[in-house]
């Protein structure tokens, strides 16, 4: 079992994908939310590596441009429009986690994985509203956690 199960197994409205073929797709299916409805969605993205941002940045841009409210976690070095509210997913889980996850008033679905949506090792899917929103908690949490290096110093 992965470090994601750990996260989202048992959550009504979550399952596995087994087919890890089928990861961009569902990624491109999640994010259509976004896009078919602009100004209606809040978008909540997970984007750990730079370089993968770069070279999808037509696609980020229009999808974070479509969003009522956009997150995003992600490193400083990756470039964002201006609109993007910018989280530093610091050293924890989210430094390893790829997702797309938007939310409605009355709808919301997210697609997680690990490391990334074209080389997955782990994918999950939820489709429940409640699901959804209980990742966003989990991902706001540990954005809110105190960086244990700072402490130290």
């Amino acid at each position: 079992m992965g470090e994601m199960a750990t996260l989202v197994e048992g959550t009504p409205g979550s399952r596995p994908v087994s087919d890890l073929t089928t990861v961009p797709l569902l990624r491109r299916v999640v994010e259509s939310l976004a896009t078919m409805r602009p100004g209606r969605y809040t978008v909540y993205l997970g984007r750990p590596d730079p370089a993968a941002v770069r070279a999808e940045w037509d696609q980020e841009v229009a999808l974070l441009r479509c969003a009522r409210r956009a997150v995003v976690t992600t490193p400083d070095t990756t470039p964002l429009p201006q609109e993007a509210d910018r989280r530093d997913p610091g050293l924890g889980w989210l430094a390893h986690v790829w997702f797309s996850a938007v939310i409605g008033e009355d709808t919301a679905m997210a697609v997680l994985c690990q490391p990334d949506p074209i080389h997955p090792q782990e994918a999950w899917l939820l489709t429940d509203p409640t699901a959804v929103r209980r990742f966003v908690a989990a991902v706001e949490g540990e954005l809110a956690r105190p960086d244990p290096q700072l402490l130290a110093v």
